[in-house]
């Protein structure tokens, strides 16, 4: 008798157990990145990337919003469960010389509880922050003028397709792109768009389009008043509410035009 009391004992304590396992992984607070997906790891980063967005300066830098990037195919989430890492960056242009100022201005617009840190040295400039949800943000001088702001998921479970929403066509302004290919007397191979939302409101879009050439025919459109980063591989500037670059990558041109937040 006293062995079946034990066994009963001991079986209904596991199904306590697994029931407070299951109640805790359907409504609890996640406490490692093992507990949560790409698909609740995502809207972190995008919300992260806005935040960065909104407090560059919008009248002197340019911002380019890229898409989804999955940059491990193959990671262990635990030493029993494969999973995947993926990542999305904002690349925004700005005057040389400027990057720390920039840096410093994105530090103070962003919630204390992101906990951000910069290092800065005589030839580097550098951010890190957590943006929550296991969610790490980085943040580096690639280049003069150039920053480049990385929100990465970390390894987690995949247990949905990772796709960005299609925009309404007329939402996202395709004009200033336009504006640049009519002036180099060239179409599109591919078309583009991205967006994240706006802290404040509103939506952040970027629109991409994909062409041939250097765009040098371009530049000399451009007032200098407007002018961001000249490069010979890359070319930023205002247009009105927009910031549009050109960016030469081996026998392609990409054109970019960003606005919101």
């Amino acid at each position: 008798m006293k062995r079946r009391w034990i066994i009963a004992a001991t079986v209904a304590w596991a199904l306590v157990v697994a029931g407070f396992a299951y109640y805790s992984s359907r409504h609890g607070t996640p406490t490692s990145r093992d507990q949560t997906t790409i698909a609740q790891g995502l809207p972190i980063a995008d919300q992260a990337l806005g935040r960065i967005a909104a407090a560059v300066d919008p009248a002197t830098s340019v911002p380019v919003l890229g898409g989804y990037t999955r940059v491990d195919r193959s990671c262990r989430v635990t030493s029993a469960r494969e999973g995947t890492r993926f990542e999305r960056v904002l690349l925004v242009y700005v005057k040389k010389g400027t990057e720390p100022d920039v840096l410093d201005r994105i530090k103070a617009a962003l919630p204390a509880s992101y906990d951000v840190h910069l290092v800065s040295g005589p030839s580097s400039h550098s951010m890190t922050a957590d943006a929550g949800g296991f969610v790490a943000v980085r943040g580096s001088v690639i280049q003069p003028g150039q920053l480049r702001f990385t929100a990465d998921t970390g390894c987690r479970v995949q247990d949905a397709p990772v796709e960005e929403a299609t925009p309404q066509s007329q939402t996202a302004n395709r004009a200033p792109v336009q504006a640049v290919l009519d002036t180099l007397k060239q179409s599109a191979s591919q078309w583009g768009t991205h967006r994240v939302a706006c802290p404040g409101g509103g939506t952040l879009w970027t629109v991409e389009a994909v062409t041939t050439g250097d765009g040098a025919a371009s530049r000399s459109t451009v007032p200098a008043s407007a002018v961001v980063l000249d490069e010979p591989k890359l070319f930023a500037f205002r247009a009105g509410e927009a910031g549009v670059a050109l960016r030469v990558d081996g026998s392609e041109l990409h054109i970019t035009s960003t606005a919101g937040c």
